[in-house]
C-alpha cells in the first residue's frame, strides 16, 4: 500500500483515491472501537449489555452508546466513499458521542 509522508515539508501523497478511501474508513472504525472502549465498554461489558444481565436501564445506555459510534461511523464512511478527492477523503472528522451518565 502507498502512503501519505513528507519530503524536505512538502506533501506526497502517493495512494490512489480507493487507497484513500480504504484507510480513512479504517481510521474511523479504529476511532468508532476506541470511543467504545473510551467511555469503559470491554468486550465483557458489551456481552453483558446485550444479554441483559445488567439492569433495564443500563442495558438500554450501553446499547444506544453502541449504536450512536456505529451511526458516526456509518456516516464517516458514507462521507469518504462519496470523496472524490484524497484531501476530502482525508478531511472527514469523527465526532465521538457524548457518553451516557448511567453506563
Amino acid at each position: 500500500m502507498k502512503y501519505l509522508h513528507f519530503v524536505n515539508g512538502v506533501k506526497i501523497d502517493e495512494r490512489t483515491l480507493a487507497e484513500t478511501h480504504q484507510q480513512n474508513i479504517e481510521r474511523m472504525r479504529m476511532y468508532a472501537g476506541e470511543a467504545i472502549r473510551q467511555a469503559g465498554l470491554d468486550t465483557a461489558t458489551q456481552q453483558n449489555a446485550a444479554l441483559g444481565i445488567y439492569e433495564p436501564a443500563r442495558c438500554e445506555a450501553i446499547k444506544n452508546y453502541i449504536a450512536a459510534c456505529r451511526n458516526e461511523y456509518l456516516r464517516c464512511k458514507a462521507l469518504i466513499l462519496a470523496a472524490t478527492t484524497k484531501d476530502e477523503a482525508d478531511s472527514v472528522t469523527f465526532i465521538v458521542p457524548p457518553v451516557p451518565e448511567n453506563l
